[in-house]
């Protein structure tokens, strides 16, 4: 690890050393001290150079919705989410690196998503993210790459469908040579890889949004690696604190296999900037999904119900004392946890019973759904109910407050 001072950062970044004291109080994810000196704070190079190419070159933020526990809400959480921030004019691209493709369904609709799969001698890999990742396997060439739009397109999305092949992929794919052995680095990357293709074609994006599989597979490290934040839906239920705890477990692991991979591989190619910069995911806070509430009598602030209420508390303290932990002690290459960070979610979704799944039906958000009729059958009337309206917009608001966190703390 190469220390540096504040004189030194200063001279990286063409600025004066009370700039960099500036930033340091302003931006709650400068990189933290690693040592003090006598002649005061060191710091690691490499943070502060990812830190000062993200600053100086406007390069979008890459977060991943992750949780190992399936039915958590990662697929309408990440929708939604990008939703809110184009809403906010932010340019977002969504990465549908999950083998059930969930996210190009909701997004794009099953008859065209459908389409996108197809091959043909103008599409020999269909136009989805196979397109691109499977000629580098195979014959170690980027392939194309599409982007499509949402079918229900207000402006600032595009979305990389996803593809059934994923599950090969994450076969082909191995840890203990490409990661721990340094020799393919590159393919955990393919996400990273992806988005340099489209900022090289003069595409700006503020923020890559990547769904993924419930699981700790191949697909989850890549796309972990490639990731500057990862977030963590839950549910509550009796398993979502377990297997938030597993993730402070498993993720350090994974870290230190890329540390070790790293280290291989910088040996013969001590010039890498972009590998020097990848595997660092930094914990960006929790969403709890799926629960009610109820407003008493005379009250103005709904409550969560008590079975849900005692779960959250369940996932909460799991959070804190296993998940963010766990990652402060045993992730020591990089500072995993951000300062901004604490163990309150940073978002609170409601069960939003029938009109989740009519949502993705109408492939519409729930920004826009109440504009749209429903769909099901027993709304003879077809208008949505008062109380229904109000749960959507009040969720709206959750997903813009989510918009809003990620805008002021993920640079």
């Amino acid at each position: 690890m190469e220390l540096i001072g504040v004189s030194e950062i200063a001279a990286l970044a063409g600025v004066s050393s009370a700039a960099i004291s500036n930033w340091r109080s302003r931006h709650a994810n400068f990189p933290k001290p690693v040592a003090e000196m006598q002649s005061g704070p060191a710091f690691d190079k490499i943070q502060i150079v990812d830190w000062l190419n993200r600053r100086s070159n406007n390069m979008p933020i890459t977060i991943s919705l992750f949780n190992n526990k399936g039915g958590v809400g990662k697929t309408t959480t990440i929708w939604n989410l990008a939703v809110s921030l184009a809403a906010k004019n932010k340019k977002v691209l969504l990465i549908d690196f999950d083998p059930q493709c969930n996210l190009s369904i909701a997004v794009l609709g099953a008859e065209k998503f459908s389409t996108y799969l197809q091959s043909s001698s103008e599409y020999p890999f269909g136009q989805t993210i196979k397109s691109f990742a499977l000629p580098y396997v195979q014959q170690s060439r980027e392939g194309e790459l599409y982007t499509k739009k949402p079918k229900e397109d207000r402006g600032n999305i595009d979305v990389v469908p996803g593809d059934f092949w994923l599950n090969n992929f994450s076969d082909i794919l191995n840890v203990g040579t490409d990661v721990i052995g340094g020799s393919g680095l590159y393919r955990f990357l393919t996400p990273a890889r992806l988005v340099n293709k489209l900022l090289a074609g003069n595409t700006v994006y503020d923020y890559v949004l990547i769904d993924l599989p419930p699981s700790f597979n191949s697909l989850v490290r890549a796309a972990l690696y490639s990731s500057d934040y990862f977030i963590v839906p839950c549910t509550a239920d009796l398993f979502s604190a377990y297997c938030v705890g597993l993730i402070g477990d498993m993720l350090p692991l994974f870290i230190k296999d890329w540390e070790q991979g790293k280290e291989r591989y910088l040996q013969s190619n001590e010039f890498d900037s972009f590998i020097k910069t990848k595997g660092m995911p930094r914990f960006g806070g929790w969403v709890f999904n799926g629960f009610d509430t109820r407003r008493k009598q005379n009250a103005k602030i709904r409550t969560k119900l008590g079975a849900d209420q005692a779960q959250f508390w369940e996932v909460k303290k799991s959070i804190e004392e296993r998940l963010m932990a766990n990652m402060e002690k045993n992730i020591t290459s990089y500072q995993g946890v951000p300062t901004f960070i604490n163990a309150d979610p940073i978002a609170e979704i409601e069960d939003l019973n029938v009109m989740a799944p009519d949502s993705i039906v109408q492939n519409v958000p729930i920004k826009y759904l109440k504009e749209k009729k429903p769909t099901r059958e027993n709304y003879s009337s077809g208008k949505w109910a008062s109380n229904q309206i109000e749960l959507m917009s009040r969720m709206d608001q959750e997903y813009d407050k989510m918009a809003d966190y990620i805008i002021a703390n993920a640079v």
